[in-house]
This record gives C-alpha cells, structure tokens and sequence, in this order.
C-alpha cells in the first residue's frame, strides 16, 4: 500500500492572488470576549472553522487556470490537475441560468474530507486533516475524488467586484455553485457566543 501523500512530486511554485496570512486566535469564550474589548462592531459575521488544507483558486475571465496551495501564505503548489477531481472545485463559473460568469480573479477555500470517507478509507490516518493534506499533494491525482472544497473568501482583480459585502460575497459564491459554510450575523459578543454553544450542541448531538 502507498502512504498517503507519499509521491507529492515538485509542483510548479505559484503566486497567491490573495495572500495567506495568519488569523488572530481565540480558543474559547473568555479568550473571544477579551479580544472584543477592544474590538467593537455593529455586527459580528460568524463562520465555522474549518480543519482542512486552504487551496486558492485562480479565474481568468470565469474558467479555472490554477489552483494553489497555502504554502508559504505568498507562494503555493501548482495543484490543479488534483484540484480539478475534488467535489466543489468548479472548472468554469456559471449561474443559474446557465451563463457563463465573467470573473477574474481568486476564491478561497478549505480542502477537507469528510468523517464518513475518513473511516471507510483512510481509518489509519491519524484524522481527515492529515489524510487530506497528503492526497491533494500526490503526484498522480489518486484519491483527490475523495476532497471537499468548501468556500469562503474571493477576490474579483478584474472589472467590477460582483459583491460588496462579506454577506454578498457568501451569496455569490452559492450562486457560482460552490459549497460554503452556514454564515451567522451577531449583533454583539454575547450573541456570538450564543451561537457558539448552540453550533457545539449540534456537533455533540451528531456524534
């Protein structure tokens, strides 16, 4: 049996169109709370976190060109032929009228794999994380059919941006068909971590 991500090969090193940076970081309630303190807004936009490999996707005029990997935040592996097998990778942009949509640019998401296909195929991977990091890099493309990608962030470099706000922007990412997390609006830090623990029970709920 191969290891997963064993034959990763030398891809093509790629610029991001939206660099990568590391996120502020609270790991619960009290740690949020005290961040907000200092950071007070009208409303809260409020997305889960997803555990996966981040991959950029670069359009040109609504047909996929690359697809990217984090890397170093600025530069990333050239993975689009692996890219082009996974669930929610769009190779051109339409609507739902079926038109073609004129945009250049970068959409943004997280590379993940399902607990579901975890225990049926990769059980002896330590978690989805790791075993989805290691097939997005194989040489050959095996198992890449087995990713997710879903969506949260795009970047419009030519013409007019078709959204204006984080809200719109979910919303147009729905609209080309990509997958994307359920986004909340909280009023204040209070409501943020309301949602949290109803979102904790859920997840307590499905296991």
């Amino acid at each position: 049996l191969q290891r997963v991500g064993a034959d990763s090969g030398n891809f093509q090193k790629i610029r991001h169109i939206m660099p990568m940076g590391s996120q502020e970081k609270a790991a619960n309630p009290q740690a949020f709370l005290a961040w907000a303190k200092n950071h007070a807004y009208d409303e809260y936009l409020v997305e889960y976190k997803l555990d996966g490999a981040s991959l950029e996707l670069q359009y040109s005029h609504g047909e996929l060109i690359r697809a990217v990997t984090r890397g170093d935040g600025t530069i990333g592996d050239d993975i689009t032929a692996n890219a082009k097998k996974m669930q929610g990778v769009k190779i051109a942009l339409f609507d739902g009228a079926n038109n073609k949509i004129d945009f250049t640019g970068a959409v943004r998401g997280e590379v993940i794999m399902t607990h579901t296909v975890h225990q049926k195929f990769y059980a002896d991977k330590a978690n989805c994380r790791n075993a989805a990091n290691g097939l997005m890099k194989r040489k050959d493309g095996s198992g890449s059919e087995n990713l997710c990608l879903m969506t949260y962030d795009a970047l419009a470099t030519e013409g007019e941006s078709p959204f204006f706000d984080e809200e719109g922007k979910i919303n147009w990412l729905k609209s080309c068909g990509f997958n994307t997390s359920p986004l909340k609006i909280c009023k204040s830090p209070d409501e943020v971590i309301e949602y949290r623990a109803e979102v904790m029970e859920t997840r307590k709920n499905q296991n």
